[in-house]
C-alpha cells in the first residue's frame, strides 16, 4: 500500500484533565514511554514522521530518543500561541509535505494495520476519511454527523449526551487526501477554540466528499487518569503471552508464579508469594514474603514490602509499600505508602466510581476505582484512600486520615485540615 507523505502525531497538550499523573504521552508500559510504541507501530505506513510536543513533554521525549533506536523524527515544539489540535498542526506547517496526510493522538492505541483502510479510502474523489466506532455508551469527544442520504456531512466535539448527532465517536486517525488544503482552511479558520480543527473538518466536509472506516477492533486512550488501568490491562493480555523471565532473577523455591509474568532483569520475589499473570514487573523490583501480586504492572526499582496485596493496579518506578492493600489504583513514580494503609475500591452502594475534573463530578464508568496519586507523594499508616480518591503530587497524607475527596499538589493533610506540605523546599 500507498504510505502517506506525513504522518503528524499531535502529543502537545497539557494533559491537565489527566492529572495527578504526569503526561499522558510519555507514561510507561513494559519501561517505554507510550508515544515511542505508537511510533514503533506507525512509522511503516509513512514516508515523514512529525511529533508536535510541548516545551516541557519535548525534553523529556528527546531524553528517551537517546534511549530508544527509533526512526528518523521530526520533533517540532507547539507554540504558546496555538492552542488545542489545531494550534499543533498549524506549529508544524512548514514541515509537512504536500500530498497524503495522516493526523494521530499520541495516547492513543488500537489495531494499527487500520491505516492501511484509510489510505485506500482518500482520493481525488473522497478528500478526508475518518476512523469511528461506534459507542452504546456516552464518550466526551467528537461524533460523525451524516446527512439524511448517509454521507457523511461534518463531526461535532462533545455534542450533547441527550442529543448526538450519531453513535459513531471519531477516533483520532484522520486521514487528508490534500494536506496543503487542511492546513489553509485551518489558518483561515483559526481562533483559538478547542473544537477549532474539528469545525475545520466540518468545513472540509462540505466542499469535499469524505467517508468514514467503521473499526471494529479494541480502542484504548488516555482522556482521564483511570483510564491508565484499561490500558495497562490491553497491554498486559497484548504483550505477555508466555512467560518472559530474565536470567538474573531470583525466586523463592515457595514462591507461586501463575503464567504468563514477565519479570524483568533481578527481580525478586520472597517466601510464600504469589504472582498471578498477566503480571509485569520491573528491573531491580523486590516482592516480599506473603504477598500477592494480581494482573498488575509494577514498574523498576519498587519495594512490595511483605504481607501486601497489588490487585489490577499500576506501579510506577520506585513505589515503596508495606503490608498494605492496593486495588484498582494508579500510582506515579516515588510514591511510598506506610504501613496498614489500604485503597478501597468499591462503592458500599455498588454504583460506579464517581470523579471529579475541572470541579465537576463525572462517571468513571468504574465499578471498582481506587487511589490515583502524584509522583513523589506519601500516605502515612493506617490511612484509607476511599474509591476514586485523587493527590496531588508531593502532597502527604497523615497517619490514620480517612481521604474522600481529592486533595491537591504539595498540600499536608491531617485531622481533615489542608497546609502546605512543610516538606517541600519549594514553599
Amino acid at each position: 500500500m500507498k504510505p502517506f507523505e506525513t504522518i503528524l502525531i499531535l502529543a502537545g497538550g497539557d494533559s491537565s484533565r489527566f492529572w495527578p499523573l504526569s503526561d499522558k504521552n510519555l507514561i510507561k508500559f513494559f519501561d517505554k514511554p507510550l508515544i515511542f510504541y505508537l511510533i514503533e507501530k506507525i512509522n511503516k505506513f509513512g514516508k515523514k514522521l512529525i511529533v508536535v510536543l510541548n516545551e516541557e513533554n519535548k525534553k523529556n521525549f528527546l531524553f528517551w530518543q537517546k534511549k530508544i533506536t527509533l526512526p528518523k523524527i521530526k520533533v517540532v515544539a507547539q507554540q504558546k500561541n496555538l492552542t488545542g489540535m489545531a494550534g499543533a498542526i498549524l506549529s508544524a506547517k512548514e514541515e509537512v509535505v504536500a500530498g497524503s496526510l495522516l493526523v494521530l493522538n499520541g495516547s492513543d492505541v488500537f489495531e494499527f494495520l487500520v491505516i492501511d483502510h484509510l489510505r485506500k479510502k482518500i482520493n481525488k474523489e473522497f478528500s478526508v476519511a475518518l476512523l469511528a466506532k461506534k459507542m452504546t455508551d456516552y464518550f466526551p469527544g467528537g461524533y460523525l454527523q451524516f446527512s439524511k442520504n448517509g454521507q457523511l456531512k461534518g463531526l461535532i466535539e462533545k455534542p450533547d449526551s441527550q442529543n448526538l448527532p450519531s453513535s459513531y465517536v471519531r477516533l483520532v486517525a484522520d486521514s487528508f487526501f490534500d494536506s496543503r488544503l487542511l492546513i489553509k482552511i485551518l489558518i483561515n479558520r483559526y481562533k483559538g477554540e478547542d473544537d477549532d480543527y474539528e469545525k475545520t473538518i466540518s468545513n472540509l466536509l462540505k466542499k469535499n466528499r469524505g467517508d468514514f472506516y467503521e473499526y471494529l477492533g479494541e480502542w484504548h486512550c488516555l482522556k482521564y487518569p483511570w483510564h491508565v488501568l484499561s490500558m495497562m490491562k490491553y497491554f498486559l493480555s497484548a504483550e505477555i503471552k508466555k512467560n518472559l523471565i530474565d536470567s538474573s532473577v531470583s525466586i523463592s523455591k515457595k514462591a507461586v508464579i501463575i503464567p504468563p509474568v514477565f519479570l524483568d532483569a533481578e527481580v525478586k520475589i520472597g517466601d510464600f508469594a504469589k504472582v498471578v499473570g498477566p503480571t509485569y514487573i520491573g528491573k531491580g523490583t523486590k516482592v516480599g514474603d506473603h504477598t500477592l501480586i494480581y494482573q498488575s504492572h509494577i514498574g523498576n526499582y519498587c519495594l512490595i514490602g511483605g504481607y501486601s496485596e497489588v490487585t489490577r493496579s499500576y506501579l510506577g518506578d520506585r513505589v515503596f509499600l508495606h503490608r498494605n492493600y492496593v486495588g484498582d489504583s494508579v500510582f506515579d513514580d516515588d510514591v511510598f505508602i506506610g504501613a496498614g494503609a489500604v485503597t478501597a475500591n468499591v462503592r458500599f452502594d455498588s454504583q460506579l466510581v464517581m470523579s471529579m475534573i475541572n470541579q465537576k463530578k463525572m462517571r468513571t464508568n468504574r465499578l471498582k476505582l481506587g487511589a490515583i496519586i502524584g509522583k513523589r507523594s506519601k500516605v502515612g499508616v493506617n490511612a484509607t484512600l476511599l474509591p476514586g480518591v485523587k493527590i496531588g503530587q508531593e502532597t502527604l497524607i497523615g497517619p490514620g486520615q480517612i481521604v474522600s475527596n481529592d486533595i491537591p499538589e504539595r498540600k499536608f493533610f491531617f485531622k481533615n485540615r489542608l497546609v502546605n506540605n512543610f516538606l517541600n523546599k519549594k514553599e
